[in-house]
């Protein structure tokens, strides 16, 4: 029995050396590979981030207009924007407050000044070399050519009477030679109550000197082509600014009549004083607003002033129903 076993065992070592592979030659073992992660490092040792998708533009701007996750409005929460809101508001009161104070005190300050009441306005204008400059006295005292009053309220309009009397009094104090008869515009009251006066004069430029007018008359006013027919003057010549104020302006008297500047006069020297128009308006609209503008035809040209009339009726009589 024994010795019949040993073949079988040889044969199975046999098999067993064929099926094995020796170990003198090696095999490669493959390692089965690891998934990648943002977490591995690279090898250069810093970590890799992967790149964010892009939004688009509108998405990213409806978000910056509200944010549904924090609740924000442009950035901000409801109770920011009102806390900002409050402090504008309070801010801007603020500075109106503080301007409207500042500008009061000024305008105050600037009113009862002395200087305010005697620097004559006119003189420090400056006109173009071409032209002439019109003043319309008592309108020039407040620089706001504003005439207002209530007819028959002395106390109203004796601010007006007042200029009227200081304008007169430094041209007589000063011996001008070249005065006017202004008829009752010349005197206190001047016709204000009823029949208010306003002088014109022309503002005194040196070296200044024009012709009469010699352009074509067919646009002009027919009492004014009269005058032109009769002298060569520097005529003046006053009517409603507007077609609704010369219905309602009523009659206008010119002290001289007819009202014109004799072009010899000119130029003027240092001594000498422009002349005076004096106008007187009467017959007009009470409680209307009137804008009356004068102008001056000379050289082909014309210079304006305009200045506003207002004058309210005495009383008003209200009916109870």
């Amino acid at each position: 029995m024994p010795q019949k076993d040993k073949p079988k065992i040889a044969s199975k070592s046999r098999v067993n050396d064929t099926e094995q592979p020796s170990t003198s030659t090696k095999v490669p073992l493959k390692r089965a590979s690891l998934p990648t992660s943002s977490k591995n490092p690279s090898p250069d040792g810093k970590v890799a981030v992967p790149a964010e998708p892009e939004i688009p533009w509108r998405k990213r701007c409806w978000n910056y207009i509200y944010d549904k996750e924090n609740g924000l409005f442009c950035g901000r929460t409801c109770k920011s924007w009102w806390y900002m809101t409050a402090y504008s508001i309070m801010y801007l009161l603020f500075l109106c407050t503080y301007t409207m104070i500042f500008l009061y005190a000024s305008l105050t300050l600037v009113k009862f000044m002395e200087i305010y009441n005697v620097v004559d306005k006119s003189e420090l204008m400056t006109y173009s070399e071409n032209g002439i400059g019109l003043t319309a006295v008592p309108t020039s005292l407040d620089i706001f050519p504003f005439i207002s009053y209530t007819s028959g309220q002395s106390d109203e309009y004796n601010k007006y009477v007042k200029v009227l009397d200081e304008f007169l009094v430094k041209r007589r104090k000063r011996q001008v030679t070249n005065s006017t008869d202004l008829g009752p515009c010349g005197t206190a009251p001047y016709g204000y109550g009823d029949e208010p006066c306003v002088i014109i004069r022309l503002n005194k430029q040196l070296r200044w000197s024009a012709k009469p007018y010699n352009a074509s008359t067919k646009d002009l006013p027919k009492d004014l082509q009269e005058w032109m027919l009769k002298e060569q003057k520097l005529w003046l010549h006053c009517d409603g600014y507007h077609s609704y104020d010369k219905e309602h302006i009523g009659r206008i008297k010119y002290y001289p009549y007819p009202p014109g500047f004799d072009p010899g006069i000119f130029p003027l020297d240092m001594q000498s004083e422009t002349p005076l128009i004096a106008i007187q308006l009467s017959n007009f609209t009470l409680g209307l607003s009137l804008a009356v503008e004068c102008k001056l035809c000379y050289d082909n040209t014309v210079s304006s002033v305009t200045f506003l009339l207002y004058v309210e009726p005495k009383s008003r009589s209200v009916r109870n129903y």
